[in-house]
């Protein structure tokens, strides 16, 4: 990929000088510039000479309102021409999902000294399937999820989503297990001096979680509606309020409240997942920073994403259970002999009597776990292994390999996916690995779909998640 110096010369590159002047980036004499990758590979050639822009101009806008557009853009009309931030803008744009394609090319103005910038624009489908989920446990023969998404409702820039999934009453006996959630999300509203980021998100959950005496359940598989469980419900929702110190960062705190309503059949008081039994209430207040630099939002090539979150709960804020959470989330995008290598990590604690959903389910975050541990659909878990923990390390990386490119196709992109994974996790500070899985490292290859209506994983991983 070319480096930042060389962008510059080749944005520069195609600026047109005005009358009498000598084209940005041409030598002293009055001969035609080379071609542009010759431009690009001498950063010495970038012109100190300052070019006002007269005009912003945005093309190919169909859905998308431009002042929605314009939030994202670090340039303004009448500013001097600084190309790094016109490049900056253009990755802003394409980090945002609205747009298949963006192009940037600077345009002669109306008179001497001034330039028109223009940023052209492929839009894409903004309501997307964001999740779907089917699998198959012991104690849960089918279950099923769809996740929907809309990143620019009304052409405004804002998010709305939904998802549900659903595993019917399982075992005899056994209660409807579903989840539904919601949600608002505004990323960028310009206020005078500050931009704002915006959330609202609302939760259901019924669910259960089995508390045999060895996670298999063996004893039970000829009625799993027999085996010792706990039964929930979770109602609730959260709200998020933050600001954008940069134009790829976002500092937030946000505040949840959930009401819980949970019922032992068969496990003793101290055991089983945390939670307590009867009407209770979690609340939490939970601060947040996030820097994303990545350059696309399917598959990146450069930068990185950031996430570092602590979350209090207390009494003091309304709920009924004190504990702290700690959680920093890393990915880094790199090319590794011209191909898309992502590095991935994890790091997490929690303190405190938390409830169990508060923790961590290590399942979570493998590609597979050889036993009876399965990652959870929308925070419902259909397996027999209800062991959470309190500590979490995770480290991996994945291995792109390109297949096609079709704008004009409902499968834009497509890449073959080869990632490995290796997951740590305990109950206890300094105690032993917690055994979620008989191997601590997992891998996968999948078929990665970037399409109009979304982008799918056909995972091996996952396929082998649901046989073992």
């Amino acid at each position: 990929m070319p480096t930042l110096p060389a962008l510059l010369a080749i944005l520069l590159a195609q600026v047109p000088a005005p009358e009498g002047a000598p084209e940005p980036g041409a030598p002293p004499a009055e001969t035609a510039p080379g071609d542009a990758g010759a431009q690009a590979t001498d950063a010495a050639r970038v012109p100190t000479r300052r070019y006002a822009i007269e005009e912003i101009e945005l093309r190919g806008l169909n859905r998308t309102r431009p002042e929605a557009v314009r939030r994202h853009l670090l340039v303004e009309d009448g500013e001097l021409l600084d190309p790094e931030r016109v490049l900056l803008s253009r990755l802003a744009l394409l980090q945002l999902g609205w747009f298949s394609r963006v192009e940037t090319r600077v345009e002669r103005g109306s008179e001497r000294g001034k330039v028109r910038v223009v940023f052209e624009v492929v839009e894409r489908n903004t309501l997307i399937i964001t999740d779907l989920v089917i699998g198959s446990t012991k104690p849960q023969p089918l279950y099923g999820g769809l996740g929907l998404s809309q990143q620019n409702f009304l052409g405004q820039g804002l998010g709305l989503s939904g998802g549900a999934v659903y595993g019917g009453e399982g075992q005899r006996g056994a209660p409807d297990r579903f989840a539904l959630r919601a949600g608002f999300f505004a990323p960028d509203l310009a206020l005078p001096r500050v931009r704002l980021v915006a959330g609202l998100s609302g939760i259901y959950v019924r669910g259960e979680e089995l508390s045999c005496p060895d996670v298999e359940c063996d004893d039970f598989r000829a009625n799993y509606a027999a085996a010792p469980r706990t039964r929930y419900e979770r109602a609730g929702g959260e709200v998020l309020l933050g600001i954008r110190p940069g134009p790829f960062e976002r500092l937030s705190a946000a505040y949840r409240l959930e009401v819980l309503q949970a019922r032992r059949v068969g496990v003793p008081a101290d055991e089983g997942p945390y939670i307590r039994e009867g009407r209770s209430v979690v609340a939490s207040v939970t601060g947040g920073y996030e820097v994303d630099t990545r350059d696309d939002f399917f598959y990146p090539t450069d930068g990185f994403r950031a996430l570092g979150q602590v979350t209090l709960g207390s009494r003091l804020v309304g709920g009924d259970y004190e504990f702290s959470r700690y959680l920093v989330q890393l990915e880094t995008a790199y090319t590794l002999f011209r191909l898309p290598l992502r590095f991935q990590g994890a790091v997490g604690a929690v303190q405190g009597e938390a409830p169990f959903f508060d923790r961590f389910y290590p399942a979570d975050f493998s590609y597979f776990a050889i036993g009876p541990a399965l990652g959870r659909a929308m925070e419902l878990n259909f397996s027999t292994d209800s062991r959470y923990d309190a500590f979490l390390a995770m480290g991996g990386f994945e291995y792109g390999f390109p297949l096609w490119t079709r704008d004009a196709s409902p499968f834009h992109r497509a890449y073959l996916s080869v990632g490995v994974r290796a997951v740590w996790s305990s109950a206890t500070l300094g105690g032993a690995r917690t055994d979620f899985s008989r191997l601590p490292i997992s891998a996968d290859v999948a078929l990665r779909l970037d399409t109009s209506i979304g982008t799918f994983n056909v995972s091996l991983g996952y396929a082998l998640d649901n046989a073992l």
